[in-house]
């Protein structure tokens, strides 16, 4: 919510990230270990994972051997949990739910992790919003485009936060957004297909040669 003027909503809390959330950063893994690297796969989360608000699922994640599982679950995310990228050129977000969790966070991504009192989507909502936004931006450092975020910089910000009951409607219309959106997409995906099938079908008719 905006600020204006210096008011601040009184139905609001102001607290520092780090008293509302537990914030740290996932494991080191680079890119070639991804196949070669020995031991039990699991489903790791990079930069890329992250689009348009949402995390890719388990199943579309890339794996990595880990000689010790046990280690690497310390690392595991869990539903709402919001993921900030830690190193990349571009400030990407993303809220954690049921088909993601238990997929291991790279190095490359900061977990907020909320606390009992904190829903995931209202965090998601406060964090990857207009208005804070530039506060993170801010904290990034890089001598070139691939610039990193500190999770204890990050953890030290003060953040508005609503109250429990505005909270759970917050996240209930973040999840109904991200819902309709994937919706849209995967409608529009259809219809492009079907598209593409009926342009060919028109050019080539029964004689295509696959």
């Amino acid at each position: 919510m905006r600020e204006q003027a210096g008011f601040i909503n009184p139905a609001t809390t102001r607290a520092r990230l780090m008293d509302v959330a537990d914030v740290f950063s996932g494991v080191g893994v680079s890119r070639e270990e991804t196949v070669v690297r020995p031991g039990e796969r699991l489903s790791v989360i990079g930069v890329r994972d992250l689009q348009d608000g949402a995390v890719a699922a388990r199943e579309a994640l890339d794996t990595v051997g880990f000689s010790s599982p046990s280690k690497a679950l310390t690392y595991a995310v869990q539903a709402d949990d919001v993921l900030v990228t830690g190193r990349g050129t571009l400030l990407k977000f993303g809220l954690v739910g049921d088909e993601t969790t238990g997929a291991i966070a790279s190095a490359n991504i900061i977990v907020v992790r909320p606390g009992p009192d904190v829903m995931g989507g209202a965090l998601f909502a406060v964090l990857s919003s207009e208005v804070f936004r530039p506060k993170i931006e801010v904290l990034r450092r890089g001598a070139t485009t691939l610039l990193s975020l500190s999770p204890k910089d990050l953890a030290k910000l003060e953040i508005n936060l609503p109250s429990r009951d505005e909270q759970k409607r917050i996240a209930a219309l973040v999840k109904e957004t991200q819902i309709a959106y994937r919706t849209a997409l995967e409608a529009a995906e259809i219809r492009r297909t079907l598209a593409r099938r009926l342009i060919d079908a028109r050019l080539f008719g029964g004689n295509q040669n696959h």
